[in-house]
């Protein structure tokens, strides 16, 4: 009997933790932590995410915009180190989810050990662009530019290990040319610049550039994607052009810290997806060349450890590493 009166107690406290968690997580305002500025691809889609959860929790949902140097890392630190309850989340990319790791010589976090993945939102291949008074209309043609006098032509990245910076130094490398790395903090830095000409060249998601390519100003000349995209049908991809290895695409989701419970987990995944499926999501993905995924919390672990492969030989080959 004194088991049994235990057992009781036991569930008891379980059943009155459990809903004093559900009140203490229901009011909380949500953040989603996006490790750059405000405007750049990753941004744009955390914002969709946002807008989303908004309606389906009914609470205030914010997105909080890290810039800088160390933005990366101080993204994931906060997260990492947030309560398990819901209302800290963080904008997982490419970036800072299949490249960051293979930067670090003992990369301070573990991308799917440390965090809770709730869902892949949306995926966007990264394109060569250069300032329209740049005289190359095709890569074999460009390439020739920059071994006749590379030193011309700088390329601009938003950021240290990005994966605009990681294709770029790959440009370099598999063609024996010597170009400069000019670092912004964020796409949108990087596409002011280079329509004024102040970076010749740069790698970038369609949504960061699209409008600058369709007045004229940006001329893409390939694609670093499995294929083509509707927004840009005569632009060829790397594959095309007999360069292979270069289909890791770029993509955005959300994660939580680890051991936030599964109903969260679930709840907000469910938001999600089906809210990158309202048609008003897609076709403002659509329109910025990002296709939208459906994927669940557990699809987006082999999701990302498979993205995180395909990103290590691009990384080695780029010679790029971060202290």
């Amino acid at each position: 009997m004194r088991a049994i009166g235990g057992a009781c107690a036991f569930s008891a406290a379980l059943v009155c933790a459990a809903a004093a968690y559900a009140q203490s997580t229901q009011d909380c305002t949500v953040r989603i932590i996006v490790s750059g500025p405000a405007g750049g691809t990753p941004d744009l889609i955390a914002r969709l995410g946002a807008e989303k959860l908004r309606a389906g929790l009914n609470r205030s949902v914010i997105v909080e915009n890290r810039a800088g140097g160390r933005a990366a890392v101080s993204s994931i630190q906060a997260v990492r180190a947030a309560p398990p309850d819901g209302c800290t989340l963080l904008a997982a990319n490419a970036s800072i989810f299949s490249i960051g790791p293979h930067l670090y010589k003992d990369a301070p976090y573990d991308p799917v050990g440390d965090f809770a993945p709730i869902a892949v939102l949306a995926t966007s291949p990264n394109v060569l662009l250069v300032n329209a008074s740049v005289p190359a209309r095709d890569l074999r043609s460009f390439v020739d530019l920059l071994k006749g006098d590379g030193a011309k032509y700088n390329f601009g990245s938003g950021g240290v290990g990005t994966p605009m910076h990681i294709y770029g130094a790959l440009l370099s490398t598999r063609f024996n040319v010597t170009i400069t790395h000019v670092p912004y903090r964020g796409s949108a830095a990087v596409v002011t610049d280079l329509v004024s000409g102040q970076v010749q060249f740069a790698f970038e998601q369609i949504p960061a550039f699209i409008s600058h390519a369709k007045a004229g100003s940006i001329r893409a000349i390939a694609l670093a994607g499995p294929s083509r995209s509707p927004l840009l049908p005569d632009v060829p991809t790397f594959a095309e052009l007999g360069i292979e290895g270069a289909d890791a695409v770029s993509w955005f989701g959300t994660v939580a810290p680890r051991g936030t419970p599964a109903a969260i987990i679930d709840r907000y995944a469910q938001i999600l997806r089906d809210g990158m499926r309202d048609p008003q999501v897609m076709e403002k993905l659509s329109s910025v060349g990002a296709e939208p995924s459906g994927m669940t919390p557990a699809q987006m672990i082999p999701y990302m450890q498979d993205q995180k492969s395909k990103w290590a030989p691009l990384v080695a080959a780029a010679g790029v590493t971060v202290e």
